[in-house]
């Protein structure tokens, strides 16, 4: 399930007449139909601020991947209502393990303990179905597809926005879901370049027997290999190699490169390249950028990646902008000062996601390694550490508790 709401809504000027006098205390336009700005919508509804997303693509689509959200992302959501319908989507909390390209343990993160500590566990979807079951939260209606956004203009009254159809969208504010390469970071003024990080992915979601699969990841000389459990007997696999940006496959295709990449890897990843199409690959170079000190201006700001792209090392990417929508919600929801309420939003996550893009990075480069000496050592290290310690570091992660009160 790839693609949803596949014709393009068309919307005119008057896109809020016939909504309740309550419901127009504020209005929001959303630019970005991903997880963030779905969960965005979600949340403001919430508080009973009027939003609706505008996505560029035809349809919301994520294709062939699979996502971890962690406790407090999970934690999140559950305050958003969406617990039960996260649940039946999901694979149920189990360990996760790190392990070598033999398949020796390097160390094991313990369910049981996480939700001791944090009160939940890493769950595993979709991303396909977890965006399936964001829009049905949001509606068809407050969705419009094919809406790529082409001017921005905002003053004391509102912010409008147009788009590449000739239509045009008015509200109080406007909100940036816009991804890595968003419009609205660049109509603000945030051009700070994308930084490759020297490594380029390939993920897939396959068809396979996950009653055995233990959760985890594996780490080689620049390499690494994640095997996810997706509920539905799939499984959602990742891999990580050092090669030079903008690259492509072999002719032979993703599979052949990725059987002679991990050849003799431990069970079962032969056999997951093996079973996945190479048309099911999908290859991606891992990018970040710097954080910035501020996220918007006016009565325009920022949410997800498009605030604070992050590579995928701390599986935090998804899990910050369902924070952010969390947090956005809070701060409007009782604030007749829309500006000032957007600047304290972005105040009280610049901080955290600013950390979390720049340990999501070490953690990378510590991974990426690729002499076997430091390889050893950096094992070694990884094994010896007591858990303590491991649950410690990822408390202020892990720990986030965010707040959608009345």
């Amino acid at each position: 399930m790839d693609a949803f709401f596949p014709e393009a809504s068309h919307i005119n000027d008057d896109i809020f007449v016939g909504l309740t006098s309550e419901n127009l205390s504020v209005r929001a336009i959303i630019i970005g139909g991903g997880i963030g700005g779905l969960t965005a919508v979600i949340a403001l509804r919430r508080k009973g601020i009027e939003a609706q997303v505008y996505e560029k693509s035809p349809a919301l689509r994520e294709l062939g991947a699979g996502i971890s959200l962690w406790p407090n992302a999970v934690k999140a959501l559950r305050k958003l209502g969406l617990g039960s319908v996260v649940d039946s989507i999901s694979v149920d909390s189990q360990d996760v393990a790190l392990r070598r390209w033999d398949g020796a343990y390097i160390s094991r993160t313990q369910s049981r303990e996480l939700e001791r500590r944090f009160g939940g566990g890493m769950i595993i979807l979709h991303r396909a179905e977890l965006l399936a079951a964001l829009a049905n939260e949001v509606g068809a209606e407050n969705i419009h597809l094919g809406h790529a956004v082409t001017n921005i203009e905002e003053n004391a009254l509102g912010v409008s926005a147009s788009f590449s159809n000739t239509v045009d969208g008015r509200s109080d504010i406007l909100i940036g879901a816009d991804g890595l390469h968003s419009f609205v970071r660049s109509w603000l003024g945030h051009d700070n370049p994308i930084r490759y990080s020297g490594y380029t992915s390939w993920r897939a979601v396959v068809s396979f027997d996950s009653s055995t699969i233990i959760p985890s990841e594996t780490w080689g000389r620049g390499k690494r290999f994640g095997i996810l459990p997706v509920k539905g007997s799939r499984v959602y696999w990742f891999a990580t190699s050092n090669h030079p940006e903008g690259g492509h496959d072999s002719s032979e295709g993703p599979q052949a490169q990725l059987l002679s990449l991990y050849k003799g890897w431990h069970p079962p990843i032969e056999a997951l390249i093996q079973a996945t199409p190479s048309s099911s690959v999908i290859r991606t170079d891992i990018s970040d950028r710097d954080p910035l000190t501020e996220w918007g201006r006016g009565r325009v700001t920022l949410l997800g990646d498009a605030a604070h792209p992050m590579t995928p090392n701390l599986g935090q990417g998804a899990c910050q902008a369902i924070e952010d929508a969390l947090e956005l919600a809070q701060c409007l929801a009782h604030e007749t000062n829309l500006e000032w309420a957007l600047q304290n939003y972005s105040k009280k996550r610049i901080a955290r996601t600013s950390s979390i893009v720049l340990a999501s990075r070490r953690v990378g480069s510590l991974a990426q390694i690729e002499s076997a000496a430091i390889c050893q050592l950096r094992n070694i290290a990884l094994r010896l550490t007591p858990r303590s310690v491991t649950y410690r570091n990822l408390a202020p992660v892990l720990g986030y508790e965010g707040h959608l009160t009345d």
